[in-house]
């Protein structure tokens, strides 16, 4: 079984300052206990020694990423994880029936499996963060494809170093979004630095993942270069919502 957050369903959901119905929350909860039947959670991660060059260059895995914000991500670390994590096809499923029978359980369903896949993730990532304390090493936040200027080109990368097909039964559509879609990848960097602040704080403030454009509504995170932050920002579902 996977723990999850039931604040963060909430707020997936967009109930940030009210609490929903005992009849919503009831629905919530049946909806949870279906996902939990029907999640099939499966991880890969490999380590690889990294580089970085300022600017923008990080090289890992055979690979020379050109990215201001995966840089200053692993700017330090001597090594980093290639992870890629799902809880299954089944939630995909629940979602599509829930689309024909009912459209309430279907937005559950999305906004519960959202929080279920991060929840994942984050257990996965917290054995990593055992093994590596062994090691004397500390790990940075994960930092996924698509966040920032970092491509979601690498998506293809990741499908082929980690071969995640054959270990999670991760696909990619023409348009490199995942199947199952509650899939995540992500690079994890290894450092000896010492941690100074909670994972979202630090990604706010030193990755900065959501740039926006003065006067802008929106991010623009292929030219956004501003002094205006994600702190600014009202995107709700974010791995670093809590700054």
């Amino acid at each position: 079984m996977i723990d999850m957050r039931l604040r963060e369903v909430y707020r997936y959901l967009g109930y940030r300052k009210i609490t929903p119905t005992p009849e919503i929350d009831a629905r919530i909860q049946q909806c949870i206990v279906r996902m939990q039947a029907a999640a099939t959670p499966r991880a890969i991660s490999r380590r690889f020694p990294v580089r970085t060059e300022a600017p923008d260059r990080v090289e890992i895995a055979g690979l020379t990423i050109c990215s201001r914000d995966l840089y200053r991500n692993l700017s330090g670390c001597d090594d980093a994880y290639m992870l890629a994590a799902t809880i299954g096809i089944g939630i995909d499923l629940l979602i599509k029936r829930g689309e024909v029978a009912s459209m309430t359980d279907s937005i559950i369903y999305q906004a519960a499996g959202a929080e279920m896949i991060e929840s994942y993730a984050d257990s996965e990532v917290a054995k990593l963060r055992a093994q590596e304390a062994e090691r004397g090493y500390q790990l940075r936040p994960r930092y996924s494809p698509g966040y920032g200027d970092l491509p979601l080109a690498l998506q293809t990368d990741f499908a082929r170093i980690l071969d995640m097909q054959k270990w999670c039964g991760i696909t990619l559509t023409d348009a490199l979004l995942m199947v199952p879609s509650k899939s995540i990848t992500a690079f994890i960097g290894c450092t000896r630095q010492p941690k100074t602040s909670p994972d979202a704080a630090y990604l706010a403030a030193e990755v900065n993942p959501l740039k926006l454009e003065a006067n802008a509504s929106v991010p623009n995170t292929s030219t956004a270069r501003s002094t205006h932050d994600c702190r600014q920002c009202t995107k709700t579902d974010c791995l670093y919502r809590d700054c």
